[in-house]
């Protein structure tokens, strides 16, 4: 599917938490790519700094964090915002 829609944020989004599951390496750049590729999807923000935090990268969790913060507030999505700042305050 996803070689049908390269360009589907879900599509892509699903492909990085699958990858996760097997490699969170990979998973986590795959997260990365999807912030410069599709800039307003807030969930690979939020599962990006997630992960992060959860592999005790702090200093990278928080600064992707903050952007994904910036941009659920920019998209409209305040519930997002507002649970990624409660993550960002638990760092």
């Amino acid at each position: 599917m996803l070689a049908a829609e390269p360009n589907d944020p879900f599509l892509n989004y699903a492909y990085a938490l699958e990858l996760v599951k097997e490699d969170q390496a990979a998973g986590l750049k795959r997260l990365a790519d999807m912030n410069d590729r599709f800039p307003d999807h807030v969930p690979a923000f939020f599962r990006r700094g997630q992960l992060l935090a959860e592999t005790g990268d702090d200093a990278g969790a928080r600064q992707v964090l903050r952007s994904g913060i910036q941009t659920a507030r920019r998209v409209g999505d305040d519930h997002a915002a507002a649970e990624m700042n409660e993550l960002l305050e638990s760092l």
